[in-house]
Formats: structure tokens, sequence, C-alpha cells
């Protein structure tokens, strides 16, 4: 990939400046040697960021369609901003939508760690459930009448279901061709982490496909959040960098907890202050923590207990662990904070600390956000 992608990648971008109520547009540039960005006000004329090494973005974060968080501003990729970054990531750079049925749900974490592994990027997620009349919506462009779309429908129709937006090279046709098993998904090109995905039929059953890079969920859709005995679990965004999302969402539901809710964020820097509000000025980690958080995507999942008889917001914090995960590795090396954080900031999940806060987080990021 590196090999015929320009050492410079230009971009056209949107910020909304909340203060003024306007929308204003800049060239970012990506350097790929130094991983910088640079970034010019096309309104003023002036360069708004010189070059500036940013180690929390990478290569796969800019295409078109993409949100990016540059020192707590989110800045919307709306084009190219000059043919040799269109002539080189154009082609092969696409998004597909990918939705997963209620039937493969427990596998969550597989399929994401499929994905992940084969270079899929994951820029959007949502877990919703469908109605009859918006299954129908979500299906009006599909053959009417056909066995396959009316089989579709009650499968969605049967349960909640998760909705991800993914970017790779040539990201349609490599899920079409493993999807089909067909003989192009047997070759050596293909991701052999997606192929062996694709070569189970419970999987193969329970995702849905998008043919082109249109479909997507309309944001009209119920929200599957339940505020009652659960809790809310966020994963960070240097967890999701660093490759953990699908391994951190095995451990999660293989240990006696089920996903209610989901749904991925990319905050800016005011919401995560004011997620955070309840810790400032009492940890001295908070603004390095409000940075993490605005730093790029994130996932927020309502938890619960498996066992209804059991208190998910007391068994979750206890399998998150300690704060700080070298406290966790020497007393608690089985929790998620000791095998995937680094540091108070680094820690990999966020969970409700206060019992009478959860109702208030879980709303926060499932309905006030929306």
């Amino acid at each position: 990939m590196a090999n015929r992608y320009a050492r410079r990648l230009s971009f056209i971008a949107e910020w909304y400046q909340e203060e003024a109520a306007i929308i204003r547009t800049f060239t970012i540039s990506y350097y790929v040697a130094d991983n910088a960005l640079e970034v010019f006000d096309q309104r003023t004329k002036k360069t708004f960021l010189r070059r500036t090494k940013m180690p929390e973005l990478s290569e796969r974060d800019f295409f078109v369609g993409s949100k990016i968080n540059i020192f707590g501003r989110q800045f919307d990729i709306v084009d190219y901003g000059d043919e040799i970054t269109k002539n080189t990531l154009a082609k092969f750079r696409k998004k597909t939508f990918i939705l997963l049925k209620n039937s493969i749900l427990p596998h969550l974490g597989t399929v994401l760690r499929a994905f992940i592994e084969s270079n899929f990027s994951i820029s959007k997620a949502r877990m919703v459930q469908f109605t009859a009349e918006q299954v129908k919506d979500f299906l009006a462009e599909k053959s009417k009448g056909d066995v396959q779309t009316s089989v579709l429908m009650n499968q969605l129709l049967s349960g909640p279901s998760i909705g991800f937006e993914l970017i790779a090279d040539n990201a349609v046709e490599k899920i079409k061709y493993c999807q089909s098993q067909s003989k192009e998904c047997m070759n050596e090109d293909m991701p052999s982490a997606l192929r062996g995905l694709f070569e189970r039929e419970d999987v193969r059953n329970g995702i849905y496909c998008s043919q082109t890079d249109e479909d997507a969920l309309r944001s009209s859709l119920q929200i599957t959040v339940k505020l009652k005995n659960s809790t809310l679990a966020v994963i960070k965004p240097h967890a999701i960098k660093e490759g953990n999302l699908g391994k951190i969402i095995s451990e999660i539901t293989s240990n006696g907890f089920k996903i209610t809710a989901l749904r991925m964020h990319l905050l800016e820097r005011v919401n995560c202050e004011e997620f955070y509000e309840v810790y400032r000025g009492i940890v001295p980690e908070y603004i390095p923590m409000v940075a993490q958080l605005a730093s790029g995507v994130c996932m927020a999942l309502e938890i619960m207990c498996a066992d209804e008889n059991k208190n998910s917001y007391e068994e979750f914090r206890n399998f998150c662990g300690p704060t700080d995960p070298e406290i966790a590795k020497l007393l608690r090396p089985h929790t998620l904070r000791a095998k995937y954080g680094s540091s108070k900031t680094l820690n990999a999940v966020h969970c409700t600390d206060l019992p009478d806060d959860t109702v208030l987080e879980l709303q926060y990021l499932f309905k006030i956000l929306d």
C-alpha cells in the first residue's frame, strides 16, 4: 500500500466554529513519512497549524468522509486537496457497510478482530432495533418479493442488529468475494483473517454485506439502550488504534456480560470535558484524560450481566480492574486494564465509577449526543 501512496496527501476539510456559527474550510496536508500534519486556513490564507507530528493519527484515518480530531477540533474531510491524492487514493480507498444480525452478535469480538487484522478501519458503529416499517425502508431499493429479501426482513426483526461502516483498500470487492466464497477469495491477495471468517457458514448467514459503498444506517433507527441494571463501558481511542477493539469485546462477552447498546463516537473536546466533569479538580490526570478521549474514535457500550440477578455496575467495575494498569497487573492480572492498559490515562476502558452516575453517563453518550 505504502509504495503507491504519495508522500504527502492533501484533503479539503471543514470545521464548524460554534462560537461564530460558521463553517470554515481548510486544506489539510498529511505527511506519510513522519506522520505529521499541516493545516492551512483557506479563508484567511494563513497557516492554521504548522507541520506537527500527530502520533495518534495514521494514514488509514484519511479518506473522503472521514472525521478527524486535531487538538480537540473535529474536522470533516469533504474532498481531495489535489489530483495526486485523488489519483492515488480514490481508486483504492473505499468504504462499505456491513450489518451484523442478531444471530451473530455473540461472536461480535471475533468478527471485529478478523476485519481489524485484515486492515479494515471502523469509522462508524451503532446497535439498533428495526421496526417493520424501517426494515421495509432499509430494503426499499432491493428486489421486492425476493425470497432472500423476505428472509433478511425476518432476521432484522428478530432482535437488535449492529451496523458498521468500514474502510479499506477495495473494501467492497474483498467482502463481496469472501462472502460468496468465490475463487477470488481463495487468492493470496485476500486477507487470511477475512477468508477464515467467511469460511464459517454461521458468519456468512449472520452478516449482511453491502454490494455498494452507499448503504448506511439511518440515524432515525431506534437505539437499544435499556438504562436498567446496566452500566457503561467506553473503549478508549488508544485501545482502538492499537487494534484491541475486537479483543476487548471478546473478553467482555466471554466473561458473563452482554452488550445491550453500542455506539461509536468521535467526541469533540467540549463533549469530553462535559463527560469527565466529575473528575475536574479531583484527579490530576483530568486534562490528559480529556485529551485522550478527544484524540480519536471511541466505542460506548451498555453492559449488563448475563445473570440478571447480579449487579452489573459492581461486576463490570471489578472486571475492569484498578484505574492504574500497573497496580492491576500486580493485584488483578486478569482484568481488562491489566491486559490492555499502560498508564492511568491509557488504561483501555472507562467504566462508571459511582453507581448513581450509571444512568447519567449512559444517557449522555446514547441520548444527549444523539
